[in-house]
């Protein structure tokens, strides 16, 4: 696919245009808010999922599924969150609520919807997972970086879909990730993240995890929760680059934040033991064509 790179200025114009893109939903503002002061409860995420009826539908019914082995009908909310476990539903509810961005007619593919979501989700939970070893923040906060931090792509993929397109078809051609051909058609999913995170005024961390995710070392603040999340985005592109784990680069983030080459490894074993559940749940919220 042949297109011509945005300039400086058309960019800008463009984004400047964007009247559609949505308010921060409230359920999700309000489940950001809780999990951001630490606020824990199966009450607490009750009370905000009982408001959207989608979300209690597909709770309950993964809490039925034969893949968390309950041997009771789960008939309640509360007994939903129990069984999946209060990080996992706060996870599986973001991801829900962010799909919604991606339903923009037919403009995004079934495969690339779907290469967004497993990937948001699959870094949630090896966010989560990492910080069970070390104390470098909540693990649940480090679930929603996870989540949110490759924003800019779904920015991208909804407004500058034909970009977005280009971006991956050169990638797979060449066979390197997408962020490393990305500026040749005058995008950058960081900057166009960072824009959403301004616009729904998430917390001065989370901006810095979208924009320096790729370049922790461009960072001025959060420092820790910027290289945390780049090798959990490593970590989440290990099936289809897995030469990234090796390079310099993420070996020299892993020594700022401590993680020994065995541990390293662990976290690297880990994920194969993640993705079967990324994978399930995928296939239990119906997100799927078809």
């Amino acid at each position: 696919m042949s297109i011509n790179p945005l300039d400086d200025k058309e960019i800008r114009f463009k984004v400047s245009q964007i009247k559609d893109l949505p308010p921060l939903p409230q359920s999700l503002k309000r489940l950001i808010e809780i999990i951001h002061s630490e606020i824990e409860t199966v009450g607490e995420l009750e009370s905000i999922i009982c408001y959207d009826p989608s979300l209690v539908a597909k709770v309950v019914m993964i809490a039925n599924s034969t893949y968390y082995g309950h041997r009771r009908q789960v008939k309640t909310i509360s007994k939903a969150i129990t069984v999946v476990g209060a990080d996992q539903v706060k996870s599986i509810c973001i991801c829900t609520l962010l799909m919604s961005l991606l339903s923009n007619g037919n403009v995004i593919s079934a495969d690339h919807r779907e290469m967004l979501w497993k990937h948001a989700f699959a870094c949630s939970r090896i966010a989560a997972q990492m910080t069970r070893k070390r104390p470098w923040m909540n693990g649940a906060e480090a679930a929603v970086l996870g989540i949110v931090h490759d924003l800019g792509w779904i920015v991208m993929a909804t407004h500058f879909n034909e970009q977005f397109t280009a971006i991956y078809e050169t990638a797979a051609r060449k066979d390197i990730p997408p962020w490393y051909v990305e500026t040749q058609y005058g995008l950058e999913h960081t900057q166009l993240g960072k824009y959403l995170a301004a616009r729904w005024a998430l917390p001065k961390e989370f901006e810095a995890v979208i924009e320096f995710h790729h370049s922790p070392e461009r960072s001025r603040c959060f420092k820790t929760e910027v290289r945390l999340m780049h090798l959990v985005n490593v970590l989440g592109h290990l099936r289809e680059y897995p030469e990234l784990v090796n390079e310099e680069s993420t070996l020299s983030h892993c020594r700022d934040l401590y993680i020994s080459e065995e541990e390293w490894e662990e976290h690297q074993q880990s994920v194969e033991r993640i993705w079967p559940e990324v994978d399930q749940v995928w296939s239990l919220l119906g997100l799927h064509p078809g």
